[in-house]
């Protein structure tokens, strides 16, 4: 079972997210890959925010993922900062170069899962995970949420994981627990297509 968690982060909260969610797919023997989508704001701006100056040799130590690799995987996991409500600007940008996969129906069958984290308790969280998750319709994948477990009355979203800033204990035992149940289902439907 092949898990991919592809994430856009500034700040490294969406990157701890990535790595819990990463860590909980393994606990049920995925082989996980994490990688990050290109940054497209300039070092200069971004050396400007102290905490993507704290994160940013840790950020850059994941290698970019490339649209064409998506169909390698049985499931695929996006995290994105929220922007003014919605997904990124760089995860989009990403998202929106799998037109060809569309075409093909490359993606259909495949499982899928979002997650996101931004700085304001109030700042958009569900409305992004719902903007990541149209696009992985449209490509006929298998969207995920999360079961109504406790942990999901602290942390968390029936749509997705979330983080008020830096992920919490809570937060991070959601996060496993939405990579352990991505690569459950994957597992379960591999080769689906219909």
């Amino acid at each position: 079972m092949k898990v991919l968690v592809v994430f856009h982060s500034i700040t490294g909260h969406v990157m701890e997210l990535a790595m819990a969610i990463a860590e909980g797919a393994k606990e049920v023997g995925a082989e996980v890959v994490v990688k990050r989508v290109e940054e497209t704001i300039p070092e200069e701006v971004l050396n400007k925010n102290p905490k993507y100056v704290e994160v940013k040799e840790e950020l850059k130590s994941f290698p970019i993922a490339g649209v064409d690799e998506l169909v390698e995987y049985d499931a695929i996991i996006f995290g994105s900062p929220t922007r003014f409500g919605t997904m990124s600007e760089q995860m989009k940008k990403f998202i929106d170069q799998t037109g060809r996969l569309w075409m093909n129906k490359a993606l259909a069958g495949k499982v899928a899962a979002v997650f996101q984290s931004n700085e304001m308790p109030h700042g958009g969280k569900e409305s992004t995970l719902l903007s990541m998750m149209l696009p992985l319709y449209a490509h006929g994948m298998i969207v995920v949420g999360l079961p109504p477990e406790k942990e999901l009355f602290k942390a968390g979203s029936y749509y997705g994981v979330t983080s008020t800033g830096k992920p919490n204990e809570d937060d991070l035992k959601v996060a496993k627990m939405l990579g352990r149940r991505v690569a459950l289902i994957a597992e379960r439907i591999k080769g689906f297509k219909g």
